[in-house]
Parts: C-alpha cells; sequence; structure tokens
C-alpha cells in the first residue's frame, strides 16, 4: 500500500519530449516499487468494533465480515460518531431544505455499494488508461496520450504551476503498476466497507477525497523541500486508505489486525508503526520510489477527521 514516485523531468513539457532522444532510447520513468507493502489486504480483521450502523446486506456478504468475530461491543464506547450533521439549522446550507442538506440527502440516498465499487472502478479505469497511453507509445512512438496521462493524473509542482489543481484528486485513482494498484485495491476492499457503514456515503468520500487531497498536498510540499529543482510526482490510492485505515483505528482501537493472516496487532499499534516507519523514511529518504510524506498527509487526516467528528464540527 503506497503511493509510487517517478521523475517527471523528460516528460511534462510537451508531447514532442517522447520524441526526443530520452525516449528514442527507450527510457520509461521508472515507479520504484516498495518491498515493504504490509497490505491490509493480508491483514484480515480478528476482532471488529462495535460499529455504529449495520452494514448494507451486500457488505455483510462480502469475504471481509467473514473475518469479524462476534464481539462487537468492545469499541463501541469510542465511537461517538454521527452518519447525519447534527449542526446548526438556517443559512445556505445548514437548515433542513437548504441546498447542502439536499446534495447530501441525494448522495446518501445511492446504495452504499454503488460509491465502493464505483471507486473500485474508477482505478481500474485510470490504470487501463495508463497501459493504452504506454502500448501506445510502444508500437507508435506517439507519446502524447502518456503525456496527457501524467499531466492530468500525477501530484506535482508541475502541473499545480500549470493550473491542473484537479490532479490533486485525480491522482488518488491513478495506478501504472499491477502490484501498485494490487495492493491498494486489497486493502481498500477489507477496509472501507466498515468505514462507509459507520460514516455512510456523504462522510466517507468528504474522508476518502479530503484525505486524499492532503496526502497530495503533503507530498508536493515534501518534494519540494528535500528535492529542490527536481521534478516529480506521485500518484496512487493509499493516501485515502491510509486515512480510511487511521480512521478505523481511531474508532476501534483494540480491533486486532492479523498481519498476513498470522501475528495479532492492535489497530492503534498497526497504524502507530507505520506513522513512524513512514515518518522516519520521510526524514532520512530511505526509499526514495515511495511518497512516505503523502503517506503521513493520509494519516493523519483519518485521525483529523475523526477528532472533527467526535467533536461534531461537521
Amino acid at each position: 500500500m503506497k503511493r509510487a514516485l517517478l521523475s517527471l523531468s523528460p516528460l511534462l513539457s510537451s508531447a514532442n519530449a517522447f520524441r526526443g532522444s530520452a525516449f528514442t532510447l527507450g527510457l520509461r520513468p521508472r515507479i520504484c516499487l516498495s518491498t515493504r507493502n504490509l497490505s491490509l489486504g493480508s491483514l484480515p480483521l480478528a476482532r471488529a468494533p462495535g460499529v455504529l450502523q449495520t452494514p448494507p446486506r451486500a457488505f455483510r456478504e462480502q469475504s471481509v465480515w467473514q473475518f469479524i468475530a462476534s464481539r462487537l461491543s468492545k469499541a463501541t464506547h469510542r465511537s461517538g460518531i454521527a452518519r447525519g450533521s447534527s449542526r446548526g439549522s438556517g443559512g445556505y446550507g445548514g437548515g433542513p431544505e437548504g441546498p447542502w442538506q439536499r446534495f447530501r440527502a441525494r448522495i446518501n440516498a445511492i446504495p452504499s455499494p454503488y460509491i465502493f465499487w464505483g471507486i473500485v472502478g474508477l482505478n481500474g479505469l485510470v490504470f487501463a488508461f495508463w497501459k493504452l497511453a504506454w502500448i501506445k507509445y510502444q508500437s507508435t512512438g506517439d507519446g502524447s496520450s502518456y503525456v496527457w496521462m501524467m499531466q492530468n493524473f500525477i501530484a506535482s509542482s508541475a502541473n499545480l504551476k500549470a493550473g491542473r489543481w484537479w490532479t490533486l484528486v485525480t491522482c488518488c485513482f491513478s495506478h501504472e503498476d499491477v502490484m501498485h494498484i494490487l495492493f491498494n485495491g486489497m486493502t481498500y476492499y477489507f477496509m472501507a466497507p466498515a468505514v462507509l457503514s459507520i460514516l455512510g456515503n456523504v462522510g466517507f468520500l468528504g474522508l476518502y477525497l479530503g484525505s486524499g487531497i492532503a496526502s497530495s498536498l503533503a507530498g508536493i510540499a515534501w518534494r519540494d523541500y528535500t528535492q529542490r529543482g527536481q521534478a516529480s510526482g506521485a500518484h496512487g490510492a493509499s493516501g485515502a486508505i491510509y486515512s480510511v485505515v487511521s480512521f478505523f483505528a481511531c474508532v476501534a482501537p483494540t480491533t486486532t489486525f492479523l498481519l498476513f493472516g498470522i501475528v495479532p496487532v492492535p489497530a492503534w499499534a498497526f497504524v502507530t508503526g507505520i506513522f513512524l516507519y513512514d515518518g522516519y523514511s520521510a526524514v532520512n529518504q530511505t526509499r526514495a520510489g515511495t511518497d512516505t510524506a503523502g503517506h503521513i498527509g493520509g494519516l493523519l487526516s483519518g485521525v483529523a477527521f475523526y477528532i472533527a467528528k467526535r467533536l461534531r464540527l461537521f
């Protein structure tokens, strides 16, 4: 579960860059993969939290719930989180008939499986676009599609300076490597249903997308600080997924994950360990191919979202 880093130096100027000397030599921007990948996709839940809402039937039927034991009361006292906002009346969006409340109601009326599988589908679609763009370049020498992908699905200072602010979000649905999307997808599959059932559609999308943006900004800021003058960017869903994991750990800190299906680890210890590991790696730059700062941004965003919900700030 990671955000991949890649060099953008020869790529973001124009589509014609692909016909330059670097690419006539078959030089492809390399995404370095970490062998760490402590994917939660291999971490079934040994004990589940007392979630506040009964999961939709479609989610109960998914295999993730096969790993959930029946002792649901342990973490309930930590879960003072309402699915809907309890704040305010009147104003532009605060009243029961305000535009924001109507929008929330429409989103929450969508069956939760559509939200869950919609995110999966978007990741798969973008992954397919990456592959098609690369095949087009290999077969025809035309790298314009590949450049377009990098300009629209990579979080980087270059893209922000060019006004492509949407890349802060689109990069969170972007994977180019098979193992990258596989590990992130497995983690999302196992963790997202529980948090979606707690927060509802609007809350979950707010957590996922908001934390994805925070993760992108954290990664960009850290790279600008540590790699002055070097054009680079990152993509991947792990920043958003890390926020889901850390939020879950705040709701149910004593819930047990089984690392690789064997080693029991409480949720709070797992998240703390990832935070320390990624923090150490970021400071010492020991994993140059991984957006460790983006990971930290995602983790902290999940914790911040939990605190905000506990304080009923929204």
